[in-house]
């Protein structure tokens, strides 16, 4: 319990209300008579360094510093001896923690439905701000984490808290900040005692940067991936090595980002920039990305945002071609939900759309001309004929010459000298044998046959009525999907009511956040590594999902079922509860969905299907004259073949 009489710097007495937190430093009160203020009292008394540092924090107070943080704006005493017994500073109780956002199972639970990728980035650009205000004043967060950052449900707006522990610079002096959490540490202080190091805004800048990822990427980790070499790759490790998991040079890294999440290339290749420069070795040395930078790109990316023509929670960057989140929901992940229910009255009829569909007129079979038409009213061309006629006596030339050569050589001493005169005769033979031969027709022939191929080929993909008759098929389809709308309903209804126990059951375990739990040796480069992989909550602990998981063996795999199994044996299922409304506002949520994206599809369709029908009579009048032409010159071609062998 905290003192009862506290007074604050000005000697005015505190009443504190309601405990609203409690960690292992300190407690938060509410304060009576002041809702917009809290206090922050601490277990034990501050030492004289700390009550020093306070009192310099109250005086440093800023309008920008208090508009971002929780930062002091009064000192409380104990009455009977002056000690500092804690601070007041801003109340945002009403703020929720930063991982509850960018964690998708937590952000469909605990913020509303505007929580889009949109809202991801401005939170993304108000943190830069809160960074980018503390070092405008020469100040250095230090203990950069997940719990130290709140954000607004309804305005994305930001706050820090634990302002106590920054590192302060007042009067020439600097009160360092002690902690830090290993997984937003730089690589350059990993294992570093921190009471003995002055931090820079570009240690800062790693954190922050940290942070920025988890939010655009969904709660992963920037190093949280799969390790190709053959050793275990905690987060820490990988940190220090400078092993960035969505980094472009894998090859050098060693690391591939975990499954079912975006990746640099994804996001404008000026955003991806940055996090390389934030992750990789040069940052150390040459700086890494501060507030600014990050505030300019971030407000860019936000400017270039579209939205999915599937799914309209869907926002992504319009230098993409697709959608990259609706594959990953595919997968059976929800990173966004959509809360619109679809407006009923919009005078929508299925059965008058579905008469202007198949009031539609067909194209007709549209069939393709008969090579059998041509073939049979085709005679060999006189030319064809003529070297018919001329086969004989190729072939008696043939025979004449080789007996006239024979002779020559063999016969004749003068051999070789009657060859040389009788060189000009063979050339006139040769010329005479090479005439009209065969093997000219026969390839004319092959020539129009791939022409008519072509051609043929064409005909089936533009001037067949298969597509039409396939988008009516599928609009009959989605016609009916229509009208089984609400047995569908029924049917979810129905899984609901067969599945109370098992729906009860995920739902009291998925209050147990691993973040927050304390599982024996699962600490939080762990936990982060599960979040990467999905695992997230109590309910999501699986044999099968954990073995997925990079650095998880038998041993950890059995703390987190052990885990799972205390809490399981604490549940009581209550029949008599029925369906939980939320349950029925996601089924509702999702029929009305498909209904409007069903009518959205089908208003357009008698439109879609005039256009088929338009395109494919259209092609079959642009092609009907070539594919006549081509059949006539394949037919003659055959039969010129045929003659001339």
């Amino acid at each position: 319990m905290p003192p009862i009489a506290l007074f604050d710097d000005q000697g005015k007495r505190v009443r504190l209300g309601a405990e609203l937190g409690r960690g292992g430093e300190a407690a938060v009160y509410s304060v009576e008579g002041e809702p917009e203020l809290v206090a922050k009292i601490y277990h034990q008394p501050p030492g004289a360094e700390k009550t020093e540092k306070l009192s310099q924090m109250v005086k440093l107070q800023s309008g920008p510093l208090l508009a971002f943080s929780a930062w002091p704006v009064g000192t409380l005493f104990i009455a009977r001896n002056r000690s500092i017994a804690g601070f007041l500073m801003k109340n945002v109780s009403r703020f929720k923690d930063i991982h509850l956002l960018y964690n998708p199972k937590s952000r469909t639970r605990e913020f509303p439905a505007k929580a889009n990728w949109r809202f991801l980035i401005h939170t993304a650009s108000n943190i830069a701000r809160a960074f980018a205000a503390v070092h405008d004043y020469g100040h250095v967060i230090g203990d950069v984490n997940q719990s130290n950052v709140r954000i607004s449900p309804e305005t994305a707006f930001v706050s820090l808290v634990d302002c106590d522990s920054f590192q302060i610079s007042a009067n020439g002096k600097i009160y360092p900040c002690e902690v830090g959490v290993p997984l937003y540490t730089p690589p350059e202080l990993q294992d570093t005692e921190f009471r003995e190091v002055v931090r820079t805004p570009n240690h800062d800048n790693f954190g922050l940067a940290v942070l920025l990822f988890h939010l655009l990427f969904m709660g992963r980790h920037p190093f949280a991936g799969k390790f190709l070499g053959s050793d275990e790759m905690p987060i820490e490790k990988a940190i220090a090595e400078h092993r960035f998991a969505f980094a472009r040079d894998a090859q050098r890294t060693q690391m591939l980002p975990p499954p079912a999440c975006i990746t640099l290339a994804h996001v404008p290749q000026e955003i991806g920039d940055l996090f390389i420069s934030a992750f990789g070795s040069h940052g150390t040395a040459s700086g890494r990305p501060g507030g600014r930078q990050w505030i300019a790109e971030l407000e860019a990316l936000a400017r270039r945002l579209i939205v999915c023509s599937i799914n309209k929670a869907h926002l992504f960057f319009n230098g993409l071609s697709s959608c990259p989140w609706c594959p990953i929901e595919s997968s059976g992940v929800v990173l966004f939900v959509e809360y619109t229910i679809a407006d009923t009255s919009t005078g929508f009829s299925i059965e008058v759309i579905w008469a202007r569909i198949i009031a539609v007129p067909s194209p007709g079979a549209g069939n393709m001309p008969s090579m059998l038409t041509y073939s049979s009213a085709v005679e060999p061309s006189a030319r064809a004929k003529a070297a018919a006629r001329r086969r004989p006596y190729k072939l008696a030339a043939v025979v004449v010459s080789a007996l006239v050569a024979f002779g020559c050589v063999v016969l004749s001493p003068f051999g070789l000298m009657c060859l040389y005169f009788l060189g000009p005769g063979f050339l006139l033979l040769k010329k005479f044998l090479d005439s009209d031969d065969p093997e000219q027709f026969g390839q004319a022939a092959r020539d129009a046959e791939s022409r008519l191929r072509i051609l043929r080929f064409s005909w089936q993909a533009e001037a067949s009525s298969d597509e039409f008759n396939s988008k009516l098929e599928q609009l009959r389809t989605l016609t009916e999907e229509y009208r089984r709308l609400p047995e569908l309903r029924k049917q979810k209804v129905r899984d609901l009511q067969r599945a109370l126990y098992d729906i009860q059951l995920r739902r009291y375990l998925e209050q147990f956040d691993i973040a927050t739990a304390d599982v024996p040796h699962i600490q939080e480069g762990r936990k982060a590594m599960l979040s990467a992989y999905g695992v997230d909550d109590a309910a999501d602990v699986t044999r099968s999902a954990l073995e997925a998981v990079p650095g998880f063996g038998q041993f950890l795999i059995m703390q987190l079922i052990t885990w799972r199994q205390s809490l399981e044996a604490r549940f009581k299922f209550n029949p008599s509860r029925g369906i939980d409304p939320a349950d029925m506002e996601r089924v509702d949520r999702d029929v009305a969905k498909r209904r409007s994206e069903i009518e959205a599809l089908l208003s357009q369709a008698p439109t879609e299907l005039n256009a088929v029908r338009r395109r494919i009579i259209a092609a079959r009048c642009r092609l009907q004259d070539q594919l006549e032409k081509a059949m006539m010159d394949a037919a003659q071609a055959q039969a010129d073949e045929s003659a001339s062998v």
